[in-house]
């Protein structure tokens, strides 16, 4: 009986994780989507998919802290495929091929997520002390500018 409330209390942690993370991300959604519509192969970017898979574990591991590794898998997979439309099935397998390949722009995109969720954290934090959060809002939107920069410039160099 244990087991089957714990599996639920998870299922719990991972649906509010994955809300909380899609309603974060949400402001950046039209841009991966202007993205995916200038190039449809551009989803498949190490570096891209570096950091997206590493910017969703880091806000859904600060959204729900007791949240677990398949958990943070799930989010990563959900969150991921609603905002590229990218299959979970190919997400999962292309971060098993990256990682265990230790491909440097996927290492790279992942680096750069602590950045933007360090930036998104903060900005939430203001957004709950004040009534104007809009700097550090105005400095994740900056970062994510910065990040899609980086990424289009490393793209344009292959």
């Amino acid at each position: 009986m244990t087991s089957h409330i714990a599996a639920i209390c998870d299922l719990w942690r991972t649906r509010r994780a994955r809300i909380a993370v899609l309603a974060a991300l949400m402001p950046f959604e039209e841009s991966l989507r202007q993205i995916g519509r200038e190039d449809p192969r551009s989803m498949d970017s190490p570096y891209l998919t570096g950091f997206l898979l590493a910017a969703v574990s880091g806000l859904a591991r600060h959204a729900c802290p007791s949240l677990g590794a398949e958990g943070v898998g799930a989010v990563q997979l959900d969150v991921c495929g609603a905002l590229t439309g990218v299959p979970r099935t190919v997400l999962a397998e292309r971060l098993l091929a990256l990682s265990l390949s230790e491909d440097a722009e996927f290492f790279l995109g992942c680096s750069d997520a602590i950045a933007f969720h360090a930036t998104m954290i903060a900005a939430g934090a203001e957004a709950r002390i004040t009534a104007d959060p809009s700097s550090a809002s105005q400095e994740a939107q900056a970062l994510w500018e910065q990040v899609v920069e980086r990424w289009r410039s490393g793209r344009d160099t292959h």
